[in-house]
């Protein structure tokens, strides 16, 4: 056994790097060191110097305390179901989609025992049993969220929706998130759990697309699966997968049809007149804040739109879902505020409160939103903002 070095675990090694969507190579080109020193340090033939193993540590998002272990972990913090998932077509989960769902569950599971905990009752969502139809479950949904379509038509823009939406979901009890998974990265993804089911969203996205990828994601929440998602899924001939099952609740529950036969007939679109173009497409999509992907689908399902209004113009209607960046040179925003909007108002109120109980420690709780104790008073003040 080599001497000169940190004395890691080599299968620990090799567990937490399979684990965070690297090679051996692609960590080695992180570190600037040789593939073979990494191939070395994993099979236990040689050890890291003390400031390589600093930095594997920071790349591979771990405690450095986890590299001591004796063996890995027994279960991944990533699992099968996330990595195989129907909605990630022929798609690898990249390292930063891999970090923000292992960072994720922790959290989930954090804020499941403090739930437990707190004597909280299980969150009641609806199971989707089988041979029940979206549209049942988006009529549901609506009543259990109390919102009304005429409310949901006179919110101001995307954003204000967005933030009224996550609103009524963290009222029921459902984490909502919000990360920054990347451009070409996944649309979102969800996780079941009876105290503390959630849902992300990729901030790579506009609002609107993020808004339709939210309810996506509640159907997956109703059939209690764990889902990763990345495109939108064609209506022709893929009524029975889950991924369309999930597109048609969020299409239903965001584009009641008879409210939104009502708004199109405003613009000229009826059966009989089917929408003509893209631009028309979105004027209807923007009365319900949605994309324009999302209400053609929509659309076009309903007869509102010729068939194949949606393939012809696929592009077009995916350049609109992206977030054009931007943002006035404001700059970035200090760490509290972009943990808040990272993790939503309800779920660092939950932990605040835990530490205030003393059921989690100060500095523990900063682990968790990964700041310092002094920018916790900081979270503190913009909550008390905030309600």
């Amino acid at each position: 056994m080599p001497t000169d070095g940190v004395p890691i675990t080599g299968s620990v090694l090799a567990w937490a790097r399979a684990e965070s969507g690297l090679s051996q190579s692609e960590l080695a080109d992180s570190l600037r060191v040789d593939a073979d020193e990494v191939e070395s340090w994993e099979r236990g033939t040689a050890l890291p110097r003390r400031g390589n193993f600093s930095k594997l540590a920071k790349v591979l998002d771990r405690p450095t305390a986890v590299f001591f272990l004796p063996e890995p972990p027994a279960d991944s913090t990533v699992p099968t179901s996330f990595r195989n998932a129907p909605g990630l077509s022929d798609h690898r989960l990249g390292k930063d989609e891999i970090r923000w769902i292992r960072r994720s569950r922790r959290l989930q599971d954090l804020l499941s025992w403090i739930q437990r905990d707190s004597g909280s009752e299980p969150v009641a969502l609806p199971v989707a049993a089988p041979g029940r139809t979206p549209e049942t479950f988006a009529h549901e949904i609506r009543e259990l969220l109390a919102v009304l379509v005429e409310a949901q038509l006179d919110w101001d823009h995307a954003s204000d929706a967005f933030r009224r939406w996550r609103s009524a979901l963290e009222d029921v009890g459902v984490a909502v998130l919000q990360l920054s998974l990347g451009k070409e990265g996944i649309r979102g993804f969800s996780a079941w759990d009876d105290f503390a089911p959630l849902v992300a969203v990729n901030t790579a996205y506009h609002p609107t697309a993020r808004i339709f990828t939210l309810f996506h994601e509640v159907g997956h929440l109703l059939r209690r699966n764990d889902a990763a998602c990345l495109q939108f899924v064609r209506p022709a001939g893929a009524e029975a997968g889950i991924e369309r099952w999930c597109e048609r609740l969020s299409a239903s529950f965001l584009m009641p049809s008879g409210a939104l036969a009502e708004v199109a007939s405003r613009y000229g679109v009826t059966p009989a007149a089917p929408v003509p173009d893209v631009r028309t497409a979105r004027l209807i999509s923007q009365r319900f804040h949605v994309s324009a992907r999302a209400g053609s689908l929509r659309l076009q399902e309903l007869g509102l739109a010729p068939q194949g209004f949606y393939g012809r113009v696929e592009k077009e209607l995916a350049a609109l879902d992206r977030n054009k960046g931007g943002g006035g040179g404001g700059g970035s925003p200090a760490a509290p505020e972009k943990r808040l909007g990272e993790v939503g108002t309800r779920t660092a109120s939950i932990l605040i409160e835990a530490s205030t109980r003393q059921r989690l420690s100060w500095l523990d709780l900063a682990d968790h939103l990964r700041l310092t104790v002094n920018q916790l008073d900081d979270l503190q003040s913009l909550l008390a903002d905030a309600s």
